[in-house]
């Protein structure tokens, strides 16, 4: 038989036993817990490191997918406040069977929805059927839900939304852990939005370029002013330069010696310039529009324009291309002429937003156009407008001005005072 004092300690060894136990699965099941936190955390760093950023609505789904799969939570929906307004939109919700690819914006005036957005700290609501307000996000009709603010910088730039049918809902842990979760959606949005602004940005770079100078673009992208539809009036210098008889002398040769021929031109014609800050508007087989004072205007523009058609004349001068000419006959070398007015434009963006081209419209360009019409092999008719704005200016390589007085010009009834720049070569 048992004793007395052998069955109260066998009483106490069960009873230590059972509470041993007790601890022993409580940090077990911790412990576990925490595994499994710690293989989701992982799960969204490796789907971070090798997600494609082109579309954040799937990145952000692949990262709500990875919570869903080892949490017993009945959904989550992810909401994001809108760069550069107060707008709140659903990119990503468990409800959908796959990611938001289409825009859900919310409700602005939902004041409530504001206030949950713009918290510090995760907060919990039981009983849900009893929080009409969440019907802007999804109608839930019983169960607890957490909601747990997306920080970057200080700020709520969303909120993450979990739902569970739990009544006793998430405790300190939980909403600790999910907070941890929270902050890798941030890095997900952040890392996003700086890849897709680095994209923009050289989207534009690669647009500018096509136009402006290295200086001007950079300035134009330091300024932040966007690429749109639309101009402003300006008063510019407009430079037409073209290669003298050119188009005749091409007929006699291989359609690839002429794109040859124009390849070589235009590779040191388009850094000239550049070299001033004009604006390249465009090239038209063997001549080009360019211009000066626009989008950045300096107070020399005039004589910036001058000194890129003497810059480009010289440059002919030493360059090499040559057109071939006929058996036995020489070489021809390449002359350009030069029309440049200065006046009042529309300048801007034309065109379309996929497609968009930086020029000027008016009647100062058909004036320049005219100009280079009647100028003579590696000579440049300047108005009256550009010869005010420069006469005084000491420029390299001219001797003076010769007034031709007034010329006719297609196009125009009134005659345009002209003068022709007298190169010191």
């Amino acid at each position: 038989m048992i004793s007395e004092h052998q069955e109260k300690d066998y009483t106490s060894i069960t009873r230590e036993r059972n509470v041993f136990k007790k601890q022993f699965l409580t940090i077990q099941n911790k412990y576990e817990n925490k595994i499994q936190e710690l293989s989701i955390l992982k799960e969204l760093g490796e789907t971070l490191r090798s997600a494609d950023f082109h579309n954040r609505n799937i990145l952000l789904w692949d990262q709500i997918k990875i919570v869903m799969k080892h949490m017993a939570l009945s959904g989550i929906s992810l909401i994001l406040t809108e760069e550069n307004s107060d707008g709140y939109e659903l990119v990503a919700d468990s409800y959908n069977e796959g990611p938001v690819l289409h825009p859900v914006y919310l409700p602005l005036e939902d004041k409530d929805l504001k206030q949950i957005i713009r918290q510090t700290g995760p907060i919990t609501i039981r009983d849900i059927s009893k929080q009409p307000f969440f019907n802007g996000i999804r109608r839930l009709d019983e169960g607890t839900m957490c909601f747990v603010p997306i920080i970057h910088n200080n700020n709520s730039i969303g909120v993450l939304c979990l739902h569970t049918t739990d009544l006793q809902g998430f405790d300190n842990n939980a909403k600790h852990f999910f907070s941890i979760v929270a902050d890798q959606i941030a890095t997900a949005v952040i890392l996003f939005r700086l890849y897709n602004n680095m994209l923009e940005e050289e989207n534009r770079r690669y647009v500018l370029s096509r136009f402006f100078s290295k200086a001007i673009t950079e300035t134009i992208l330091n300024q932040g002013k966007s690429l749109r539809l639309g101009g402003e009036r300006k008063n510019v210098t407009i430079l037409f330069a073209d290669l003298c008889g050119f188009t005749s002398m091409s007929e006699k040769l291989e359609q690839e010696q002429v794109l040859n021929i124009l390849n070589r031109y235009f590779s040191f014609a388009i850094p000239i310039v550049f070299e001033f800050d004009g604006t390249l508007d465009k090239l038209m087989g063997d001549g080009m529009m360019t211009f000066f004072g626009a989008p950045i205007p300096h107070p020399d523009d005039p004589a910036r324009a001058l000194k890129m058609a003497i810059r480009l004349i010289s440059a002919l001068k030493r360059s090499d291309i040559k057109i071939p000419g006929q058996p036995g006959k020489g070489n021809t070398e390449l002359k350009v002429s030069v029309g440049i007015n200065t006046g009042d434009v529309v300048a801007g963006y034309l065109g379309s937003e996929d497609h968009l081209n930086y020029t000027v419209i008016g009647d100062a360009v058909n004036i320049a156009q005219r100009l280079q019409t009647l100028a003579g092999s590696n000579e440049i008719l300047i108005s009256r407008s550009t010869y005010n704005a420069i006469k005084d200016a000491d420029i390299d390589g001219v001797r003076g001005f010769t007034h031709l007085k007034g010329q006719k010009v297609k196009g125009r009834n009134q005659t345009v005072d002209t003068y022709r720049v007298e190169l010191a070569f």
